[in-house]
């Protein structure tokens, strides 16, 4: 394996040659040493080099699951050139690494980059939603939170202050509520796309109203969002309005109202899916209306698994 390292370490720092993608695998999961090692090899690249290895390794994660690249995307969170950072937050996007929320957090409140920042607070929201679902993680998600809000109110940049308040939306406080409300009102289409992906990412239906009046709203972005909206927090009484989506001038549109008619589950989704799966003219519409009315299956068929006794075996044992 050494040997193998120093072979792949010479080739990536031979920057006329293509990087050996076959190869790249090696770098997987680095011991101490082993990453000791790499680290050299990274310092002596040009940022263009490390730029498309980085680039390259995220993509090479997203297809081979098996592989993971946490220790070299973190080195790429301190590197000089921003579009790197950038690479590396995304890179490191669904990482549980523990350091992450405070390496994250402090990029966020002091990179020199606006970008970097931006991806800092979207890459947050992982860890707010964690803290949601695991007490644990509270005191460190109200860090987080409380400094998103601090930025909103301190005059963000619109790139980041829309970033922000996606973030939010994970978040159950109930601050939170009036900052999503407030970029609702802010009469700003780029604020108003934000606050709906916010209000699905909620779990809170208190949204409804403000999602059903823009599911019909002129642009298409945000119909996609009011949409998705729908369909993430399962409010039944859009149905209607989504089936109507499914005449929609945009692709895109009609194929979220596709994908919530699916999550919602009713008797008017289902008959609404069934027929576009038949008449749709695309096979990628076929495939949504496919792939919604599995899952539609699969809602139905839960109930079933009700009539089981999942009593752990363990309490059993005890008894």
């Amino acid at each position: 394996m050494s040997q193998e390292l120093d072979e792949l370490f010479s080739l990536l720092m031979d920057e006329e040659q293509l990087l050996p993608i076959e190869e790249l695998s090696a770098l997987s999961d680095l011991d101490t040493r082993q990453l000791d090692r790499f680290s050299s090899c990274w310092q002596s690249l040009s940022p263009l080099r490390r730029r498309i290895l980085l680039a390259t390794l995220g993509q090479q994660a997203d297809e081979h699951i098996e592989l993971l690249f946490d220790n070299i995307n973190l080195l790429g969170l301190d590197d000089p050139d921003p579009s790197i950072r950038k690479i590396s937050i995304s890179n490191l996007w669904e990482s549980t690494d523990p350091s992450l929320p405070t390496a994250f957090l402090t990029t966020f409140n002091e990179d020199s980059s606006l970008e970097v920042r931006t991806a800092a607070a979207d890459a947050l929201g992982f860890f707010v939603l964690l803290a949601e679902l695991e007490d644990d993680a509270v005191t460190e998600s109200n860090q987080i939170v409380d400094d998103l809000l601090g930025t909103i109110r301190t005059g963000a940049s619109s790139e980041l202050h829309r970033a922000c308040v996606k973030t939010l939306g994970f978040s159950s406080r109930e601050d939170v509520q009036e900052i999503i409300a407030d970029a609702y009102h802010s009469g700003d289409d780029d604020l108003l796309e934000s606050a709906l992906i916010a209000m699905g990412r909620s779990a809170n239906p208190v949204w409804r109203p403000e999602i059903l009046q823009e599911i019909h709203h002129p642009s298409p972005r945000i119909r996609v969002e009011a949409a998705r909206a729908a369909g993430e927090l399962e409010l039944h009484d859009t149905a209607q309005s989504l089936v109507e989506l499914l005449e929609d001038v945009s692709d895109e549109v009609v194929h979220v109202a596709i994908w919530s008619l699916g999550q919602i589950g009713d008797d008017l989704a289902r008959t609404a899916l069934s027929e576009i799966q038949a008449s749709a003219p695309d096979t990628e519409t076929v495939k949504k209306a496919d792939e919604a009315l599995e899952h539609l299956a699969f809602l139905e068929g839960t109930p079933d698994l009700l009539t089981f006794d999942f009593d752990d075996p363990a309490e059993d044992a005890v008894d």
